[in-house]
């Protein structure tokens, strides 16, 4: 597995005290670390299949809901058995003392080869008191639940916060395997969508050893819209880095609004310890199915017992469309499409004084360039590329990187008309950088390019920006993004 099989005398421990984390808010941690073929997703075990357009392993939702007498005979059948069925939770009272236990073992056993702990590596670039900026290499460990296959892949949701920023993931499966190392394969980002904080990293199945691969399974997405409150919990995932560990509760509230940075969801809220490393984790109900995937907890003072979890049913549509995704390699400066546009983030206070949507901020467009060519102008707001979400102009650029140049992709765009703003669809095919360096040139430690498609030092402080309803509003912070 190239690479890989030196973990030989590891069995999936993740490095615990290094990145699990990152600050969303105050008082918010995000619990795990940062960092194109047709899917299908089906009941049972991973095995190869024809290639079929992408479908979920979605419960039935139909079915009606078993009625109060149909769950007392069901009751009463069981209790006659003489070994006791675990398929829901059950609370057992001990003789006068009333001693509750909650026994989830049956449930855990089935869903746990669906959970991954996921291992990331990334390079952090500190700035120095005297030394300009240095660069470390920094470790982290989140959660991950399979939820698809292809042809050729495996394909396992995630949060974006887990991967973002990682140069290189493994993921290692919960099963039994005579050879640990077999347990950790090699791991690529299909795609992402920070806005949701949600991600789908990809494993070829060639690097999944058969006697592993046998033994996964899909996971089974249940309703979060028929969830209620009170309702069991169970969290599966990768605290603190150690491996898979398992906590259960109820679901405390749902519909909770949280704001984190620029993710701002309706959350469930649960009791169900949810700790670093949890991220991309499994909410689970009493039937097995996976009704949220872990995102952060409260860690202000004063606040005990309150973990997040994005509902399934806000997954699904951005799971299906990062799903179908071409998995893509991260060109270098030589080989990556540029727009010809320079875009910069628009501060918090311009957003809510004047209404402006989320996204990448155009503040210059290039003449003659691809972006000028597709009609992309000065002040409009890039807020989708290839059908994912932009939140702010990091992740524009970071999703550009993986594009060659020549090729055709589609951007949602918003422009300002008469004080509100209209979206519109634009093809936009890549161009090649001005002043691009060789790949030799990069190794050497060349400038990035980043800096070479026009005058605009990457620091400069950005002047008063003018045009109807915006005019003299200071944007960004002083970064550019230019691509």
């Amino acid at each position: 597995m190239n690479g890989f099989r030196d973990k030989k005398d590891e069995k999936c421990k993740m490095n615990a005290w290094k990145r699990y984390g990152m600050i969303f808010m105050a008082g918010l941690l995000i619990t795990g670390s940062a960092a194109g073929a047709g899917a299908f997703l089906y009941k049972g075990n991973v095995q190869a299949e024809e290639k079929q357009e992408v479908s979920l392993n979605i419960a039935d939702r139909d079915v009606e809901e078993e009625t109060q007498e149909d769950a007392e005979e069901e009751t009463e059948a069981q209790t006659e058995q003489p070994k006791k069925s675990f398929n829901k939770i059950e609370n057992v009272e001990t003789g006068d003392t009333a001693i509750v236990t909650t026994d989830v073992s049956d449930i855990v056993e089935n869903c746990m080869p669906s959970i991954v702990a996921i291992d990331t590596k990334g390079v952090e670039e500190v700035q120095m008191y005297y030394y300009g900026t240095q660069k470390y290499e920094v470790k982290g460990a989140g959660s991950g639940i399979i939820v698809a296959q292809n042809d050729d892949e495996l394909l396992i949701a995630t949060n974006s916060h887990v991967v973002v920023n990682a140069t290189e993931m493994s993921v290692c499966f919960t099963v039994d395997a005579e050879d640990p190392a077999d347990l950790v394969v090699p791991a690529k980002i299909k795609g992402m969508d920070k806005g949701y904080e949600l991600a789908v990293l990809a494993v070829k199945l060639e690097d999944i050893p058969d006697e592993v691969r046998s033994q996964l399974k899909i996971a089974s997405l249940g309703s979060s819209e028929k969830t209620k409150v009170g309702e069991a919990a169970i969290a599966i995932g990768n605290a603190l880095g150690y491996g898979q560990s398992v906590t259960s509760g109820i679901i405390s509230a749902k519909d909770r609004e949280v704001t984190i940075d620029n993710f701002s969801k309706e959350l469930f809220v649960t009791d169900a310890s949810i700790n670093f490393g949890n991220s991309g984790g499994a909410l689970l109900n009493a039937k097995g199915q996976v009704i949220g995937i872990n995102v952060a907890k409260e860690a202000g003072d004063g606040s005990e017992g309150m973990g997040y979890s994005i509902p399934i049913d806000t997954a699904i549509p951005v799971l299906e469309n990062l799903i179908n995704k071409e998995t893509r390699d991260l060109k270098s400066n030589a080989e990556r499409g540029y727009l010809g546009a320079t875009v910069v983030d628009v501060s918090s206070d311009a957003k809510e004084l004047y209404s402006m949507p989320e996204g990448a901020f155009v503040y210059e467009v290039s003449e003659d360039s691809a972006a000028e060519k597709a009609g992309i102008k000065k002040g409009d707001v890039i807020t989708k590329f290839d059908g994912d979400t932009i939140t702010d102009k990091d992740e524009l650029i970071d999703k550009i990187s993986y594009f060659a140049v020549g090729e055709t992709v589609t951007l949602e765009v918003q422009t300002a008309n008469n004080g509100e703003y209209v979206s519109r669809e634009v093809e936009v095919t890549l161009q090649e950088g001005v002043g691009v360096q060789t790949e030799a040139e990069e190794e050497q430690g060349a400038d990035d390019q980043n800096n070479n498609d026009n005058d605009i030092p990457q620091n400069e402080e950005i002047p008063e920006f003018n045009f109807p309803g915006l005019e003299g509003f200071m944007f960004g912070n002083g970064e550019n993004g230019i691509f």
